[in-house]
Formats: structure tokens, C-alpha cells, sequence
């Protein structure tokens, strides 16, 4: 590497300076990075001030990354370790970079900066600016009018350029020709989604856990043929130059190397930062492409393959979000291969959460913000984790009551929606559009029976039957479907003098269609049709 000189101006050193705000029982403080280990080691850290929703679990991932690979590197389990251990572990991981790969502005561009990489003396003078503020430089560029909004603070915290920072570099993918995507990832158009089981989401208890299978994940990774080095291998991966033509491979890296995707310096006027510049990268930072995301990334969900033929490939979650029958999918490991992070350790006890957040990209378009949560009660732990046979009938049961909700959907409650419809425009309803109304009605029935899945799922005995479990998830769907019906009559415009023939032909196809299909369902008819 090209050495620059040691005058230049350094701003902001992680390692030494307090720069990120916690909220704590006894109130709010300062931290600087080692000191954010301890607090976390002790449990302290009630939330990180200033950290986005769609920066948790980014965040949470980086820290446990590297709180792991210093453990493994010197031969320790334990987290629990007082700042000045992490402060000396953190230094010696940078090697001959020293404090500048922990401190955001360097001024010298052939050193590197924190999430940064040193660049030839060549490329210093065709870095343009890109972004004044953090939320210009993560990964939301195009989120416009969208629940995740960009911050528009002319005078941001430095907290909030290092999230910005790990947001944009270890989660982004392809933004136009320059702007390369990340490994842990299927190809520069898909998406990073973070699956773990957790028992708590403070972030100290959450971090620990994470930590501790960590280092149990990273024994399997080892054993596969990736080709990691674990001793030497680079964990930061932003202390080496980078031209934009090299790519670094596997058997360079440690398994739990933090990558960066983009060439960005964060730019400073002397005593605070003022704007990102960067310029593009013609390949990839991590020679990964053929591997489709499968880099051994602890978080990330692996599809299997149906065919023998394809490979194995990182999730993608898409533009839609994350259905119940994804979930269902995951958490009972159908045609996904999970790790560690995402399976609770024996000696768990009490409820644990299945947590996956994504954000999902589209071309030129930030698609949405997805987080969804799974209560798993303690209960359902062995059926799930500990008895292979009751898993699998449980799975199949799952998947069984999902492909109900469907029928049910498209074979009940859509003919009766559109019966009544069909009626208001006999009735002169011109105006009424079909797909617009049951559109929403649909909306509003998947939303309901998707919040009761998983509470009626753990709830079955061990010892019903499947055909008792399915008859009763039936019922349920019965009372969601028939409330979304007539919630969609009290919307409709209608004549009044027509209201009760278009709501009793509307019910009796609703009826007719359920118990027909149902038929032994039927004997515990009641009253429905409104009087």
C-alpha cells in the first residue's frame, strides 16, 4: 500500500472518542466503540439513539460479526469483557492500519477510514460528491414519499454517519453502473433479509446470543468448502486499497468479514464531517458472484433446490413482503437451509422470537420496509427443535391450514363478494369497480386470518388429529371471511330499497359455497343471515 503522510487531518476515532448516544436506566450517554462492547456485555444498552428502523438489525449484525471474529481470534467465548479488552482487540484487528480504519474522516486517501478503503493517488482527484447528510449516503437514495423518509438534517449527529456507513456497505445492492452490491446477497438486484431467533431484543442480551452461536456457526462454515482463512483472513475488509477493478476472494477473508461494496470518503471542513464523496467500481469488492449469496452469512436464509440441476441460492424476499407461508416455511426449515442464528440453543427457556427484516429494492426504487415477528411459545419449542416426527406433522399441518385459507378465499368468500357487487350494478351502480372492491376486501381477509395463523398453529393439542386442527382453523376462517363480507356490504352504496335483496343473495352464495364445501362442518350451522 502506498503510505500517505501522518499530519493529515483525522477526524472522529471510534476507538478513543464518545460517539454513540445510548439511552441507558440511568439515562443518556456518550460511548465510544469498546465502551458500546462493555455496555452490551453488561446489558445496559436500552436503545441506540439515533439508529433508524431499517438500521437495527444492520447494526446488530455488524457488532456481533465483530465481536465474534475478536473472540475467535484469540481463543475466547465469553463477551462479557471491559472496554479497554475490546479497545486493544479492535486496534490489533486493524493491523497496520491502525487507528485510521476506526476513524471516519482521513484526510490521507491512501489510508483507510472506518467502512472506507484506501484508494490509489490516481482515483483522489475523480471522487465527486455524493451525499451532504447520512441519510443521502444510505442505502434509501430513491425511498421517496416512503414510510422510510429521508432525513433532511443539515447538522447530523456523527453517530448517524457510521449507520449510515455499515447500512449503505454491507446492505446494499447494484444502483447504476458504478455502484456495486454486496456478496452476502443472490445477485446485485436482490435483497439482504437478517432471520434470527431471538429471546430478547434489548440489544445487549440480544448481542450475547448472538455471539455465543456465532462461534458455533463459524466451526460448520469451516468445515464447507469455502476456502476461508481463519487465522489470517481479512475481517475488515476496507483496510485494503481498493482500484474498483480487484476483487478479493474467499480464501482471503476471515468467515465473518465485514465487506464494503462502494468506494466513498466521508469529506470534513476541519471540525465536522460535510458531505460523502465516491466514485464507481467497475467489479465487485468480494469474488462471490457464482456462489448466489451462499457465503456462509450466519443471518441469511438459503433456498434449497427442487431440481438437482440448480444450486442452492440466498432468499430474495420480494416486492410483496413476507407472506405467513414463507414464515411457516422458514421456521419449520421447508426447502430452506438455516444456521445457527436462526434456532434457539437447548438450554432456552421461556418464549423466543423468529425475527426477519428486509428492505427491499426495485429497480431505481426503494419497494419497502419489511419486519415481521413470530411469537414461538415455549411450548411448541420441542415440536419444533427437538422431535423430528412431530415436526414434520406439524409442518405438513401448517402448510395444509395455509392452502385452506386460499380456498376459502378464492372459492367462498370471492363468488360472494362479487355477487353482491354483481347486484349494485344491476341496480345502476355503474360506477362500482369489481377488482377495486374485492381487492380490498381480499387485503383485508388476508390480514386477518395471517394474525391468527401462528397463535392457532401453536395452540393444537399434540394429540388432535389433523382433520380436528384443520376443522377448527375452518371455523376460524369461517367467522374471518363472513365478517369481511358484510364489512364490504356496510361500504357499499346501495339503494335502500335493494339493500336486503343484495345482502341475502350475497350471504346465501357465502353459505351455500362454505357448507357445500365443508359439508361436515354443516351440523354446527347457526344463525347467520341477518334477519
Amino acid at each position: 500500500m502506498e503510505k500517505g503522510t501522518a499530519q493529515s487531518l483525522r477526524l472522529y476515532n471510534l476507538l478513543e472518542e464518545p460517539i454513540f448516544r445510548v439511552q441507558t436506566r440511568e439515562g443518556r450517554r456518550r460511548l465510544s466503540l469498546p465502551e458500546v462492547f462493555e455496555a452490551l456485555g453488561r446489558d445496559e444498552i436500552e436503545h441506540f439513539l439515533g439508529l433508524q428502523k431499517h438500521q437495527e438489525d444492520p447494526f446488530h449484525v455488524f457488532l456481533s460479526y465483530l465481536g465474534a471474529a475478536v473472540l475467535a481470534r484469540n481463543g475466547e467465548e465469553d463477551p462479557v469483557r471491559p472496554a479497554d479488552y475490546w479497545r486493544d482487540k479492535l486496534r490489533a484487528l486493524a493491523g497496520p492500519a491502525g487507528d485510521d480504519a476506526w476513524t471516519l474522516v482521513v484526510e490521507e486517501m491512501l489510508q483507510p477510514a472506518f467502512m472506507q478503503p484506501p484508494l490509489p493517488r490516481a482515483d483522489h482527484a475523480r471522487l465527486k460528491p455524493t451525499a451532504y447528510t447520512p441519510d443521502e449516503l444510505d442505502l434509501l437514495p430513491t425511498a421517496k414519499n416512503h414510510d422510510l423518509k429521508k432525513a433532511r438534517a443539515s447538522s447530523a449527529e456523527v453517530d448517524g454517519w457510521v449507520y449510515a456507513l455499515i447500512s449503505l456497505q454491507t446492505m446494499s445492492g447494484y444502483y447504476g453502473r458504478g455502484n456495486r452490491g454486496i456478496s452476502r446477497m443472490n445477485s446485485g438486484y436482490g435483497n439482504r433479509p437478517i432471520a434470527e431467533v431471538v429471546r430478547s431484543f434489548r440489544p445487549g442480551r440480544r448481542w450475547k446470543d448472538a455471539v455465543e452461536r456465532l462461534l458455533l456457526h463459524r466451526r460448520e462454515v469451516l468445515r464447507r468448502p469455502f476456502g476461508y482463512d481463519p487465522h489470517q483472513g481479512l475481517v475488515l475488509v476496507w483496510t485494503e486499497i481498493w482500484d474498483g477493478k480487484t476483487s478479493l476472494p474467499l480464501r482471503r477473508l476471515d468467515p465473518f468479514y465485514l465487506e464494503i461494496c462502494r468506494r466513498i470518503r466521508l469529506r470534513s471542513d476541519g471540525t465536522s464531517i460535510v458531505q460523502a464523496d465516491s466514485l464507481p467500481a467497475d467489479n465487485d469488492r468480494i469474488a462471490a458472484k457464482d456462489l448466489k449469496g451462499v457465503v456462509g452469512d450466519a443471518w441469511l436464509p438459503v433456498v434449497m433446490p427442487k431440481d438437482a440441476k440448480d444450486e442452492p441460492k440466498a432468499y430474495t424476499v420480494p416486492p410483496e413482503g413476507i407472506s405467513v407461508d414463507t414464515l411457516r416455511r422458514l421456521i419449520f426449515e421447508e426447502g430452506f437451509e438455516l444456521g445457527a442464528l436462526q434456532k434457539p440453543l437447548d438450554r432456552w427457556q421461556g418464549d423466543v422470537y423468529f425475527s426477519i427484516s428486509v428492505l427491499v429494492r426495485g429497480e431505481g426504487k426503494t419497494n419497502g420496509f419489511y419486519h415481521q415477528i413470530v411469537t414461538i411459545p415455549e411450548r411448541a419449542h420441542p415440536r419444533l427443535w427437538k422431535r423430528q416426527e412431530q415436526r414434520e406433522t406439524f409442518a405438513k399441518l401448517s402448510k395444509n391450514a395455509v392452502e385452506r385459507a386460499g380456498e376459502v378465499e378464492h372459492r367462498i368468500l370471492k363468488p360472494a363478494v362479487y355477487a353482491l357487487l354483481g347486484n349494485l350494478e344491476r341496480g345502476g351502480r355503474e360506477n362500482v369497480t369489481f377488482k377495486t372492491w374485492w381487492e380490498r376486501a381480499a387485503r383485508e381477509y388476508t390480514a386477518a386470518w395471517e394474525d391468527a395463523f401462528f397463535p392457532w398453529l401453536w395452540s393444537v393439542p399434540e394429540d388432535v388429529s389433523r382433520d380436528e386442527a384443520l376443522q377448527e382453523w375452518t371455523r376460524k376462517l369461517y367467522s374471518i371471511a363472513l365478517e369481511v363480507l358484510r364489512e364490504t356490504e356496510r361500504r357499499l352504496p346501495s339503494k335502500e330499497g335493494r339493500r336486503y335483496q343484495t345482502v341475502a343473495a350475497a350471504e346465501r352464495i357465502f353459505l351455500g359455497a362454505f357448507y357445500n364445501r365443508f359439508s361436515e362442518l354443516s351440523q354446527q350451522r347457526k344463525e347467520e343471515v341477518h334477519p
